[in-house]
């Protein structure tokens, strides 16, 4: 329970990452984080929790899931050789940001944050070693173990989301009686494409779609066709307001990291300094976007603080393109 003072300040930091979200990724085409379709239950038991997590996917259709062609659609006849050719490249770049890979159910996280857990699932022990297999015969030279989509649950109607974040597995350690311990750090933001699957009765796969715009917020770069130029450029001047309401953030962020630590509210010593040592320094007010991104993971942070529980999903659930 916050203090008035303490109130005010977080509904202030969460109406500039909801505008700056909604407004620098421009949204032609949202994807609602709504329920996913129809998968088999799924349990995990985390942290050596005696209550299991039964999570699955309700059935049904869902909005935003499936491109569909206008009732009145042209023949092939009627486009000329140049809006065809311009057609095909829209149609691989798409194909290009579309990636396969296991899905787990369940935290939301964001890019930057860290989470440690255990679990016996045979199902998740199954898909670790699955990944760490596949990033080893690739020659990965990264030093990362493999990486794995996960969604956490929407509050509301307590089923998994369908926008979520590609975690990398930082370590993953078998006690060899059964459990394993992981170490995992959020990476890319996605929205799930199409419908989950099992891979040999074991874990889930699933195909997942990039938010775009998270690697070049910095430069507009060359569009291709007006298309290109009205789904991925900000005007000069809409980006120009999303800076200024970017370094609004910075003695905001100050004041609520007071508050937190002088008011003991950390649920373990030292709360907030591990959460910016996993996190690293604010980005720059040049990269709105990203800022956003930051500061969300912060204030809704994990090892989690226990409020603003909402922030996560609702980042993950923000107009994108």
């Amino acid at each position: 329970r916050s203090s008035g003072g303490d109130f005010g300040i977080m509904m202030k930091i969460m109406t500039y990452l909801l505008v700056l979200l909604a407004v620098c990724e421009h949204a032609l085409a949202f994807v609602p984080c709504a329920p996913a379709g129809a998968l088999p239950q799924m349990q995990l038991r985390v942290d050596g929790s005696k209550q299991l997590r039964n999570l699955f996917f309700r059935g049904g259709p869902r909005k935003g899931t499936v491109l569909r062609m206008a009732e009145d659609k042209p023949s092939e006849a009627s486009f000329s050789d140049e809006e065809l050719k311009g057609l095909m490249e829209r149609v691989a770049a798409k194909r290009s940001k579309i990636s396969e890979m296991p899905l787990v159910v369940l935290d939301a996280m964001l890019p930057r944050q860290r989470l440690s857990f255990g679990t016996a699932d045979p199902g998740f022990r199954a898909m670790i070693q699955s990944v760490k297999e596949k990033t080893e015969a690739e020659g990965d030279m990264t030093g990362a173990l493999g990486s794995f989509a996960m969604v956490g649950v929407d509050p509301m109607r307590r089923t998994p989301m369908v926008c979520g974040t590609e975690v990398e597995l930082v370590s993953a350690l078998d006690d060899g009686r059964g459990r394993v311990d992981v170490e995992i750090v959020g990476r890319r933001r996605f929205s799930l494409v199409g419908e989950p699957w099992m891979e040999d009765d074991k874990y889930f796969m699933c195909k997942v779609e990039w938010v775009e715009g998270e690697e070049e917020e910095e430069t507009d770069g060359a569009a291709k066709d007006v298309n290109d130029k009205i789904s991925g450029i900000v005007d000069t001047a809409d980006r120009e307001a999303n800076i200024e309401m970017a370094k609004e953030l910075e003695p905001l962020v100050e004041q609520w990291k007071k508050l937190v630590v002088d008011g003991g509210k950390e649920r373990q010593p030292d709360q907030i300094s591990l959460v910016l040592q996993h996190l690293g320094p604010m980005p720059p007010a040049k990269r709105p976007r990203e800022r956003a991104l930051w500061v969300a993971a912060l204030i809704n942070p994990l090892p989690a603080l226990g409020v603003a529980m909402e922030i996560r999903p609702a980042t993950l659930a923000a107009p994108s393109t």
